[in-house]
């Protein structure tokens, strides 16, 4: 009588434990190649994110007013316009964050100005940009968009002829030489400490 060909019960069993074991280590690993890229990509968002804020910023400070609009006079008031505000203004509040103004040349380039408004507000940084105008009074930054979240500190320091980097300890700064803003996030990979230079501002 011939043999029957085929499997045992206990081979078939095996098989299947080795396939059920295979496909464990297969699914962690994608699994963890998953969370990996996942992970890469929030980092790099949050990346792109302080980027934005940090280009933005020094555009803003980059385009400030270098020509004065017209304000006319008043008869029988003023002899002379009175002077033009500073194109650019920092003060630093209650020792966690700091507000920089700027008043800038428009965008349309025909000849408007603007004024643009920093600020940090919780753990977030804000900019507030105002209609821009061809002669003074500008009208004041109002809203504000939300630019870089999870902001835990943002300290700003100006620099000084012969003193060097000056933090403003509530004091406020008119066209100073240098900006020196710096950051600090909280992220999922810790906290993170950013650092950016404005200047020489002449």
């Amino acid at each position: 009588m011939k043999a029957q060909q085929g499997f045992t019960l206990i081979e078939v069993m095996v098989a299947i434990m080795l396939m059920a074991v295979v496909s464990l280590i297969a699914w962690r690993g994608l699994d963890s190649v998953t969370r990996a890229d996942a992970h890469l990509q929030a980092s790099t968002e949050q990346t792109e994110a302080l980027l934005r804020a940090l280009n933005q910023l020094e555009r803003d400070v980059a385009m400030r007013a270098s020509i004065e609009l017209s304000e006319p006079a008043k008869p029988g008031v003023d002899d002379e316009p009175p002077s033009a505000p500073p194109a650019l203004t920092v003060r630093s509040t209650d020792g966690k964050g700091f507000r920089l103004d700027v008043i800038r040349v428009a965008p349309n380039q025909n000849g408007e100005l603007q004024r643009v408004r920093w600020w940090l507000k919780g753990d977030t940084l804000y900019r507030a940009q105002a209609p821009s105008r061809s002669q003074y009074p500008l009208p004041a930054p109002t809203g504000g968009v939300a630019i870089l979240n999870d902001v835990s500190e943002a300290t700003l320091r100006v620099w000084e002829v012969d003193k060097g980097w000056r933090k403003l300890s509530g004091n406020r700064r008119e066209n100073p030489l240098g900006i020196e803003v710096s950051l600090t996030r909280q992220t999922p990979q810790g906290v993170e400490q950013y650092r950016q230079v404005l200047g020489p501002l002449e």
